[in-house]
């Protein structure tokens, strides 16, 4: 039995080629991702491997049959190679044409086209603007990259559009991570898109060019969204029902009601309001059924095919082209080409992992992106888990078995994605399965009432009670969603999974799969094992947070935030109104990371601006100082400057004595630049919150 069980593992891995390529391309690409290395050593890895593969073929026949495992050992380093190599040419720091290379000392003029349209934010309009040119010696040089560029309300941005084209003197900045500890890094983000700088424009910072230079394809796709927003607001209406209409079409969020966003992810269906493969899966069954009146015949298969892919991909690129998105077109493209010009069917693991290689090859750092990785592993666990869980329970009624065939999908898919869940967003939703069971379905219903919504919206009347009907409907599912996710007991918080533990529960997962459904007994030893490892990292992870003992300056503007933490206590030194405003996240954040909880410590001592700690003295600053110098300097370890305090570095030294000065993002930036330039002619030590992150002293 076993030696059948491991026969069927090895038939299952050749009948699916693409798995042989996208293993070792994914660990070349996360290897070059963690740890860069140089390209002249993938180069002579890589070399040495195809000559070593070509020299194989000429060793005594014996030698070869032992060692049979090598060329194949040989290729998969070549294929990691390849990977590494993938992911430092995508990087466009690496390209010659990169602008951050062709400026000069003097502040240049860029040429900047506006790559989407602009999103609306509380105080600018932020969007994402592509460097064209570069003015330099009295000519204009055409450069690679982006920016993310932020444009005030006053400034004019409100009639920028998609192509227009700006001429620019400003010098762009580099996006910071704050350093919060637990903090999405936004700065790594935006590198994996390709973004490295921002760039903050008023008025007089920039001139707009008559012409617009937009591509006449995405000024297509641009109005059609915009017939789809206006349509759906007009029979919908304005409230969070429209907003909901617009994600469940066309994945357009910006008017999603918070509340209601946090319902969905509460009860672990967000996925529902973000366009992913169910979307595109729902439309591929649509054409095919519209089309299946066509009769069969070579051309006309082809004409069918090309119908499919113009309307699949066109709509990918509609919704954004997301991860998932971009996953399923691939997948169903391959279908397609197979089903009706090729008449092949392949293997569905084939195909699966012939689209992430061909979309890693595209954009290598999609092996990064969350959903990308949560859409090839619902699909994976679907296809691996749906039919053991399915014949589990044989059901006599039909409504009975269409019921279990809906649980048996998402058992199969939450399988699969937990431990990347908690990996990313630290919760698990207890109700997922009543609310898939209810949002799934009516979700469908809405999305095709919205397309016929959409078709019938020139005549008016019939889209005006239709228009009711969806608002209605949409209500239903929001309310019936929101009750769910306020049920006692609906989402676990605070589940802390590291890297380490998420690799082994999904050895974890892989063996006992191996072990149930195909009796490959190794898989159970190995699922114990896993089992034990991640009880040493999760005890291993507890001990380290029990001795933990630091003092954290937050990096949060206009308001002095610190935390004096000792093993799993904390306590709060700053300004308490801090907890009132959306920034409070980021500490909860932090806080939940390092698994504390607010609570006395022993060792913190408060004197209005003054505290100690762990023996460390730190004196807050943040008003005038008193004219007069006292008869003796006072002693401590850090000062904090904050809230734009009108001191000098010189006027503060007169009054203490301290090893670091602490400069905090509530200051303004000229401030800053002054104090700063004080303390590198007194040659003073300080640390700038805003450029170097949070300030963690580690007192332990």
């Amino acid at each position: 039995m076993e030696f059948e069980s491991t026969l069927f593992v090895v038939m299952c891995w050749k009948r699916a080629p693409f798995l042989r390529i996208i293993v070792p391309l994914v660990a070349g690409i996360i290897l070059q991702l963690y740890t860069p290395l140089y390209p002249a050593l993938y180069f002579a890895l890589a070399g040495s491997c195809i000559a070593a593969v070509l020299a194989f073929r000429y060793l005594p026949l014996q030698w070869r049959f032992t060692a049979a495992w090598l060329p194949g050992t040989f290729i998969f380093i070549l294929i990691c190679c390849c990977g590494g190599l993938l992911l430092h040419k995508a990087d466009l720091r690496h390209s010659k044409g990169f602008y951050g290379y062709s400026s000069t000392n003097d502040t240049p003029l860029y040429l900047l086209r506006i790559n989407e349209p602009p999103q609306e934010t509380p105080r600018s309009f932020k969007t994402i603007a592509q460097v064209v040119a570069v003015h330099r010696l009295g000519e204009w040089m055409p450069v690679k990259g982006y920016l993310l560029l932020y444009t005030g309300k006053d400034s004019g941005s409100q009639v920028l559009r998609y192509g227009d084209e700006l001429i620019v003197r400003k010098r762009p900045e580099t996006v910071k991570f704050n350093g919060n500890p637990g903090a999405f890094d936004y700065q790594q983000f935006l590198v994996r898109q390709q973004v490295y700088q921002q760039l903050y424009l008023r008025p007089q910072d920039f001139y707009r060019l008559p012409n617009n230079r937009g591509q006449p394809v995405q000024q297509l796709l641009l109005q059609a969204k915009e017939y789809c927003l206006s349509n759906l607001k007009k029979y919908i209406g304005n409230g969070p029902e429209a907003g909901m209409a617009e994600a469940l079409l066309i994945g357009y969020r910006q008017d999603l009601d918070r509340e209601v966003v946090r319902s969905y992810s509460n009860t672990g269906i967000v996925h529902v309001i973000a366009i992913s493969g169910m979307h595109l899966a729902m439309l591929y069954g649509t054409l095919l059924w519209l089309l299946q009146w066509l009769p069969v015949h070579r051309w006309i298969n082809i004409t069918k095919a090309v119908i499919v892919l113009l309307v699949l991909w066109g709509f990918a690129l509609l919704t954004g082209a997301s991860a998932s998105v971009l996953r399923s077109a691939v997948m169903f493209t391959g279908i397609t080409i197979g089903r009706f010009i090729l008449y092949r069917h392949s293997s569905i693991y084939n195909t699966l992992a012939a689209s992430a290689t061909m979309l890693l090859c595209f954009n290598p750092y999609l092996v990064a992106d969350a959903g990308f990785q949560l859409s090839y592993l619902a699909v994976l666990g679907i296809l691996l888990f749906y039919q053991p869980v399915y014949q589990l329970l044989q059901c006599k009624y039909r409504w009975a078995d269409w019921l279990w065939q809906m649980i048996s999908v998402s058992l199969a898919a939450q399988i699969s994605t937990t431990p990347v869940s908690l990996f990313y967003f630290h919760q698990f939703p207890n109700y997922f399965l009543p609310a898939n069971l209810l949002a799934v379905p009516l979700s469908t219903l809405i999305i095709y009432g919205e397309v016929i919504l959409l078709f019938i919206a020139p005549f008016g009347g019939a889209a005006v009670w239709l228009g009711k009907t969806l608002k209605y409907l949409i209500f239903l599912m929001n309310s019936c969603v929101g009750w769910i996710g306020e049920l006692p007991g609906a989402l676990i918080r605070n589940i802390h999974c590291s890297l380490a533990q998420t690799l082994l529960l999904y050895l974890l997962i892989a063996g006992l799969a191996l072990w149930l459904l195909v009796k490959f007994r190794p898989g159970l030893w190995t699922g114990l094992f896993c089992t034990w490892a991640f009880l040493i990292v999760r005890v291993h992870r507890i001990m380290i947070c029990r001795q933990q003992c630091s003092l954290i300056v937050y990096n949060v503007p206009a308001y002095t935030a610190i935390d004096c933490v000792k093993g799993n206590n904390v306590q709060f030194a700053g300004n308490d109104s801090v907890w009132q405003l959306p920034v409070a996240q980021q500490l909860l954040n932090a806080r939940s990371d390092l698994r504390v909880q607010t609570g006395s410590i022993a060792t913190f001592q408060r004197y209005g601006r003054f505290l100690s700690f762990q023996g460390k003295k730190l004196l807050i600053i943040d008003s005038m100082l008193p004219r007069r110098l006292p008869p003796e300097k006072f002693r401590t370890n850090y000062i904090l400057l904050t809230c734009n305090p009108p001191v000098s570095i010189h006027r503060v030294s007169d009054f203490y004595t301290f090893d670091t000065l602490i400069l905090a993002t509530s200051n303004s930036s000229w401030r800053i630049r002054k104090w700063k330039s004080e303390c590198e002619m007194m040659r003073i030590r300080y640390y700038s919150i805003g450029e170097q992150g949070a300030f963690v002293l580690k007192l332990r």
